[in-house]
């Protein structure tokens, strides 16, 4: 796949198992694409730049957080088409990753890719919908680490990951840098809320759009109270 030749240079930090094992996942996605709808342009030199490239930029923020222990916890909300989750699952072999998911076709996908990639620590597929894992006992604070990409504000993406997390995990949120600035005000407030608060902010660099992108970075620092997460409607309107 030429896409992945001409971004050798920042896939340098796979060793050339992994990189052939992005090659397997995102040969599989492009050919599930043509039935059923998991990212907007199944095209490899968009997947790579778009979806790829900017998974990856968690890995060394992920490396600086992890617990002492392996394998590290991490969830995936919704998952869609595999990123970050699949991708940080090929490149960290020191995550066992969980990947929540709503829509059935997605989930058999996702399943799918875990059957070909053969991983290490083979990948979790939940069918289902954070806010309504965030209050069963089986889900709720049984994550080290989560992850979210293109769900929502940082207030909605933030509540529907704190309640998943151990006391002590992180949540990365990957947003812009214009995102951000828009959404702190009110996310600060339902962070304190649900015991949880912004631990760092990592400027990423940006890519071919010029846009400015970041990492937020929040620890939970103790339980989240009963009633979080609220009703998907709830959590919407708000």
């Amino acid at each position: 796949m030429e896409a992945l030749e001409l971004h050798r240079d920042v896939l340098s930090a796979l060793d050339a198992d992994k990189v052939e094992k992005v090659r397997i996942f995102l040969k599989s996605l492009i050919t599930f694409n043509e039935h059923t709808n998991l990212v907007a342009k199944a095209e490899a030199g968009t997947l790579v730049e778009r979806h790829v490239l900017d998974s990856l930029t968690l890995v060394p923020i992920i490396k600086r957080f992890l617990p002492p222990e392996v394998p590290v916890s991490l969830v995936d909300v919704g998952a869609g088409g595999g990123f970050p989750g699949v991708i940080l699952a090929i490149a960290l072999d020191e995550l066992k990753v969980s990947l929540v998911e709503a829509t059935a076709k997605k989930c058999r996908f996702l399943e799918m890719a875990d059957d070909l990639l053969k991983l290490k620590n083979p990948i979790t597929v939940v069918n289902g919908r954070a806010e309504e894992l965030g209050v069963l006992e089986d889900y709720r604070g049984g994550f080290d680490m989560a992850t979210a990409r293109a769900v929502g504000s940082t207030a909605l993406v933030s509540e529907l990951l704190v309640p998943l997390l151990k006391v002590g995990g992180f949540a990365l949120l990957q947003k812009t840098k214009s995102q951000l600035d828009q959404e702190m005000s009110i996310a600060e407030k339902r962070l304190k809320e649900m015991g949880a608060g912004v631990e760092e902010m990592v400027n990423i660099e940006p890519g071919n759009d010029e846009t400015e992108r970041v990492v937020l970075v929040l620890k939970k620092l103790s339980e989240t109270p009963a009633g979080y997460p609220r009703p998907w409607s709830r959590i919407k309107r708000d």
